[in-house]
């Protein structure tokens, strides 16, 4: 196959997810975050790469994509056989005044991060305010005080990443933040962003009073470009990202969509979903890569697994939370238990908190959420597996998981938790 892949950035295959560990210096260097060049690409797989090339249309009848060369203004009409849509998500910008001043920025593409670092280094940062609690906002803040910047972070809702976890669950999220020295302001809505003299922003302003800033970060969340597949007729699903089967092909025939821009199904509840990750965007191109080169994948679905280190502390989630549970047909019921993740008599363990959500009639297990030392990710993933496998709370108990006291005590979290959820079911 000739294949041209057509982006209207400068860099492409970087890693998204590391923008915020390059700005604090855990990631010293920016080549670091990228897997392959666009080099490497035409060299090693004769895949062509337009670099500032903006795809403007798509003619799914004449199968011919509208391309503009963003240096030069020249239109190509490119022809196609099989068309992938990998158009993203694009930050929300909330609809306050002040965004567009010198010093407020989005946190999403490699300039973004680059003029982020620059800024600090420039105009000697002492202060910043985040706004947005989610997980770029939290990893904002750590990465920000690690470069000796003070913080405030604003969340309109009364807790720190609402929509991942139940409020119960991050409530030792909040103290260890604010035990960092992260200035959590919940419940605060921002109102705008307050400029200075010399128009960089001096102040963000939220229920009538001023919070001094030297920088602002805008971590209000993403949403699905679609933009492109909608002019073209292609269906949009209940969520707002492009309608997919499980071959990851949409309405239009020849024409497939994968990652943040495309909807698949969340595999408890079978509805519909959008789960903005790179795991869910390489898991979905995989699938679209191979069934476009007459391939026979299938991409399932999606547990909204995911996690976050929060300073010292990572929480970590998939299935349904409680809240979630009680939105659907289920009648949930839930446990949270703190076991060790070592043996007592062994040096050097940790905790963790761990809750199991269970549909009360039929026993099946519905979420996790734990909260704990940087073995939370092995709880998770296996609670991941056990929600893909459909097993029920019952099962959880006869697990058999590595034991070893430099490892994990002879009963894990999830197998004591699901202990305790049995005898409450």
């Amino acid at each position: 196959m000739e294949i041209t892949i057509v982006t209207e950035e400068q860099f492409i295959s970087y890693a998204g997810c590391g923008l915020a560990y390059y700005i604090g210096g855990v990631v010293e260097k920016r080549s670091n975050l990228f897997a392959r060049s666009p080099e490497a690409f035409r060299e090693k797989q004769n895949i062509d790469i337009l670099l500032g090339h903006r795809a403007e249309r798509i003619d799914t009848y004449d199968r011919i994509v509208r391309v503009t060369d963003l240096a030069t203004g020249d239109i190509k009409q490119m022809p196609y056989d099989r068309l992938l849509i990998a158009t993203g998500a694009s930050p929300v910008i909330p609809h306050v005044d002040g965004t567009d001043i010198s010093g407020v920025f989005p946190l999403h593409t490699i300039p973004d991060a680059e003029a982020i670092r620059d800024y600090i280094n420039n105009r000697n940062v002492k202060t910043a305010c985040i706004l947005g609690g989610g997980y770029i906002g939290v990893e904002m803040a750590e990465n920000l005080l690690r470069r000796g910047i003070s913080v405030k972070l604003f969340e309109t809702e009364s807790t720190i990443m609402p929509r991942m976890f139940d409020s119960d669950m991050v409530q030792d999220l909040v103290k260890h933040m604010n035990s960092n020295g992260v200035d959590l302001r919940l419940g605060t809505a921002v109102e705008r962003f307050a400029a200075g003299a010399d128009g960089a922003v001096r102040a963000v302003v939220s229920g009538g009073m001023e919070y001094p800033c030297d920088l602002a970060v805008v971590a209000a969340g993403v949403r699905p470009n679609v933009q492109l597949a909608r002019d073209a007729r292609i269906s949009i699903g209940p969520t707002g990202a492009i309608k997919v089967d499980q071959r990851m092909e949409t309405s239009a025939r020849g024409v497939y969509a994968a990652g943040d821009c495309a909807e698949t199904t969340h595999l408890v509840t079978g509805n519909p979903y959008w789960l903005p990750l790179g795991s869910t965007a390489n898991k979905m191109g995989r699938v679209a890569g191979a069934n476009i080169a007459a391939g026979k994948k299938v991409f399932p679905g999606v547990l909204g697994t995911a996690i976050v280190k929060v300073f010292d502390l990572a929480a970590g989630r998939t299935g349904l939370t409680e809240r979630e549970a009680g939105d659907t047909r289920f009648n949930p019921v839930a446990v949270t238990v703190t076991t060790p993740t070592r043996p007592g008599y062994y040096p050097g363990g940790g905790t963790v908190a761990l809750k199991l959500v269970a549909d009360r009639g039929s026993g099946k297990l519905l979420g996790a959420q734990a909260v704990g030392d940087f073995s939370v990710d092995k709880v998770i993933d296996t609670a991941a597996t056990a929600l893909f496998g459909k097993l029920t709370v019952s099962h959880l108990t006869s697990l058999d998981l590595a034991y070893s006291p430099p490892f994990a005590p002879a009963l894990g979290a999830l197998i004591v938790a699901g202990q305790v959820l049995e005898e409450k079911l």
